[in-house]
């Protein structure tokens, strides 16, 4: 039990040095893919938080829209970006970067003026 302790520690600290100059400047595969999957996690979180502003601008039948076109959309994200037991994490880092882009402009013109039906319905 204390070996595993000591080793888990040990690959801890040189997980962190390894990161010394953060996600900025990875230096290798491992520190990509770990920086990588760090974005993913905070992209999933903005996505949420940026879908949930747009619904709650929206009357009920557009907010139908919208959920149907996120759930085509998350199809077209995940058949792009993986193919069935892998996941390439930049792809879909930047799908998702494409997508909150989307629903602030959703956002911002609902919130000017006014929501375009049309607008909901586009996976991009």
């Amino acid at each position: 039990m204390i070996k595993e302790t000591i080793l888990g520690c040990s690959l801890l600290l040189v997980s962190t040095a390894s990161l010394a100059g953060g996600c900025d400047n990875p230096r290798n595969a491992y520190d990509q893919t770990y920086c990588a999957s760090l974005e993913m996690v905070q992209l999933d979180q903005e996505l949420n938080v940026e879908y949930k502003k747009v619904i709650g601008l929206l009357n009920p039948q557009q907010k139908q829209m919208l959920k149907q076109s996120q759930i085509q959309w998350l199809k077209i994200r995940d058949d792009k970006c993986s193919d069935g037991s892998l996941l390439y994490v930049s792809c879909s880092n930047k799908i998702m970067k494409n997508r909150i882009d989307f629903l602030k402009g959703v956002e911002r013109e609902c919130k000017s003026t006014g929501c375009d039906s049309n607008k909901l319905t586009q996976q991009q």
